[in-house]
């Protein structure tokens, strides 16, 4: 048998035009998932040319590396249908493997055997093309292990092409991973089959067909052209994927500002945009020394409404209390909301006249029946109104003071309206010993941590929990964050029962890891005060090393507003606890400073989509295109995306499909006692309710939920 040399020069090129071609499939395969159906096609079609035309251009390459002492011709139209076939092959297997969400192992089978068949098919055709005046002799072991060795190379790479489709941490880097991996499988069949190949001891060239000068001219122009073509249609598509993603930015941070600045329900200003037209009420006001009015209003007994005919009525008559006071309103006055069925009302340059006959149409207005889903609802209205500058100089006087008058209308009766007087604040002061009741409480072990449930949102398994503190006032039974928190921070209070909070959810992670469930991760909210602790990550870093947890499994949750409220020391403290290994989390997004771009200033690794976008995602186009930009956002920075207060199954879905990582909510589990959470595993587990929530366990307010320790 004829003895055969090997250029390695044209070895080497031949692995990297090989690598070249499977690096762009991959990427080609990674353009899929968030393109339309059309460029969808597209990308697959070219992905497959690219690995069909990359995997011959490798094998020629190869094919002339082998020199031999006679000058080789080729047969054109066996090497033409050599291309034809492994394009064909390297397509319909792609499009098969990356279609559809899933992989099933029979479409991953015919994937393999279409593309394995149609390497093999081109490899020994492209052998057969050259042309010699006598037969090659083929080693039987060493065709059969290129063969099994295509098998494997083409099953790895439909599967790579298929998992590394999504954009997440370090892709860019698995994909170079798996690049060199296909092509060391491509390069290991074609030079397997090659030493099966035995020539005959005087080989004659015959004439015709195509030189070996003319093969690797037609061989590089081929590939050059082609990758050419692809890397100028992916830097097109890369361009045009950052310009909309610019587009997509500009427009969501103008949304998330608009949402920052006005209640989303009603479309009233909200508490900050109320606080911004007040400063400068009250900075004009100083200039001209005129009076302005602020009014406090209160629907009466609107929680018995939510209670009676649910929150879905509730909601909508708030929107028609809105808009009865909004059409009596004059230009230049102001009608915020604050929140559940409290109002407030800024009313500039107003003498005690306008103020009173305001006061009086309002009432009449909401004691005007309401027709809402098909119920005829009778309310009442209380006010409260409070002037500058003789009830107060400041933003705080005199939104409190008019809090105080509304509460003295409460007191006697509601449905009416009062001026502040001195008097009227004794009304709503907190109750003689409640103070006394909370500096204790801690010593007296009345606090508890509740456990939330966060779920995997591709499938119904749990990802982990969130730690919400509860006290049981020994009179007031449970009560809720909202109702202590904020009396907790003015104390301080919140330094102690935080690191007792800390403490005790490492703790309850370390029972269940030992119960055999590793890997949960657990997560609790760190309030504005205990972030600027300075030794917080002393805390929380002891609490783990002293149970022994891993920081990865520990997520903490900080406020957008928290986060960039002190910019530099939240970098900083952020930093140390990323490169500590615990996963930061911004949580409420969207409701602060709703600046994107500061997400790329903060080292967080996850964020959490506020309960209010989600609550009208169905209904309100604007509240999806914000959630999927987020997504498509935080995908980009390569973040985790929580979605909080998940109430309705339509819900779950959408929010699947459009690719959130985890989601929380009601429609899984309310918040638990750690007492409870077996049941809800076995409830998982198996299929039905067993879980008993009593009344005591009812929770009705979401925004109060967080654990702020």
């Amino acid at each position: 048998m004829l003895d055969v040399t090997w250029n390695p020069v044209l070895i080497v090129i031949s692995f990297l035009v090989a690598f070249i071609a499977s690096f762009v499939a991959l990427d080609s395969a990674g353009k899929i998932s968030d393109a339309s159906r059309l460029a969808a096609l597209f990308w697959r079609i070219a992905g497959g040319m690219t690995l069909g035309i990359g995997i011959w251009a490798m094998h020629f390459i190869g094919m002339l590396s082998m020199q031999m002492p006679v000058s080789m011709h080729y047969e054109v139209w066996l090497t033409l249908a050599s291309l034809g076939i492994a394009i064909l092959a390297a397509t319909t297997a792609l499009n098969i493997a990356v279609r559809r969400n899933s992989l099933s192992r029979s479409r991953l089978f015919i994937a393999t055997l279409i593309l394995s068949s149609g390497v093999v098919a081109m490899h020994y055709l492209g052998m057969a093309a050259m042309m010699f005046d006598d037969s090659i002799r083929w080693n039987k072991t060493g065709v059969s292990l290129s063969v099994v060795i295509a098998v494997l190379a083409s099953g790895a790479a439909l599967w790579l092409a298929f998992h590394l489709r999504h954009k997440h941490k370090g892709v860019l880097i698995n994909r170079i991973a798996a690049a060199i991996l296909m092509s060391v499988a491509i390069c290991a069949m074609h030079y397997t089959g090659m030493y099966a190949a035995h020539f005959p001891h005087s080989p004659h060239s015959m004439p015709g067909g195509v030189s070996e000068f003319g093969l690797s001219v037609w061989v590089c122009a081929t590939t050059l052209i082609l990758l050419g073509i692809m890397l100028i249609i992916s830097m097109v598509d890369s361009h045009r994927r950052t310009n909309r993603l610019t587009e997509n930015l500009r427009q969501l941070n103008k949304q998330l500002e608009l949402q920052a600045r006005f209640d989303a329900l009603t479309g009233l200003a909200n508490r900050q945009q109320m606080d911004l037209n007040l400063q400068d009420c009250l900075h004009t006001a100083l200039l001209t020394k005129k009076q302005f009015a602020v009014l406090f209003l209160d629907i009466d007994h609107f929680r018995l409404v939510n209670d009676a005919w649910g929150h879905y009525v509730g909601d909508e008559l708030l929107i028609s209390v809105a808009q009865r006071i909004t059409s009596r309103l004059s230009p230049g006055m102001t009608l915020a909301r604050l929140g559940s069925d409290e109002f407030i009302l800024l009313l500039p340059e107003s003498d005690d006249e306008k103020i009173a006959s305001l006061a009086m149409t309002l009432l009449d207005d909401i004691r005007r029946p309401f027709s809402i889903c098909g119920h005829t609802l009778n309310l009442t209205l209380s006010v409260g109104v409070s002037l500058y500058p003789q009830h107060g100089e400041t933003l705080h006087e005199l939104k409190f003071n008019a809090d105080a008058a509304m509460h003295h209308i409460k007191q006697e009766g509601r449905n009416g309206w009062a001026i502040y007087r001195p008097e009227m604040s004794k009304t709503v002061s907190a109750e003689p010993h409640f103070l006394q009741d909370l500096s204790k409480a801690l010593e007296r072990e009345q606090f508890e941590l509740w456990y939330q449930p966060t779920y995997l949102a591709s499938e119904h398994e749990i990802h982990g929990f969130e730690a919400l503190i509860r006290w049981h006032h020994p009179e007031q039974g449970v009560l809720l964050p909202g109702v202590f928190l904020p009396s907790m921070e003015k104390t301080g209070l919140i330094i102690p029962v935080g690191v007792w909070a800390i403490d005790q959810a490492c703790r309850q992670l370390r029972f269940w890891t030992e119960q055999g469930f590793g890997q949960w991760t657990l997560s609790f909210n760190l309030s504005p005060i205990q972030f600027e602790q300075q030794d917080i990550f002393d805390v929380i870093s002891g609490a783990m090393k002293k149970y022994n947890l891993e920081p990865s499994r520990l997520i903490l949750e900080v406020t957008e507003s928290t986060a960039l409220k002190n910019l530099e020391r939240s970098i900083e403290l952020l930093n140390q606890f990323n490169e500590a290994g615990f996963t930061v989390s911004i949580d409420d997004f969207g409701t602060g400073y709703s600046n994107l771009l500061m997400l790329n200033v903060l080292p967080a690794r996850e964020l959490k989509i506020d309960k209010s976008f989600i609550d009208g995602i169905l209904i309100n186009e604007k509240n999806r295109k914000i959630v999927e930009t987020i997504i498509h956002v935080a995908r980009t920075m390569e973040m985790n995306v929580v979605a909080e207060g998940i109430e309705t199954e339509a819900q779950r879905q959408l929010l699947a499909e459009l690719g959130c990582d985890y989601l929380q909510g009601y429609l899984f589990s309310r918040p638990l006692p750690a007492q409870q959470v077996p049941w809800l595993v076995l409830q998982d587990r198996t299929g039905k309710q067993i879980i008993p929530i009593g009344k005591n366990h009812v929770e009705y307010s979401i925004n109060s939920q967080k654990n702020h320790a």
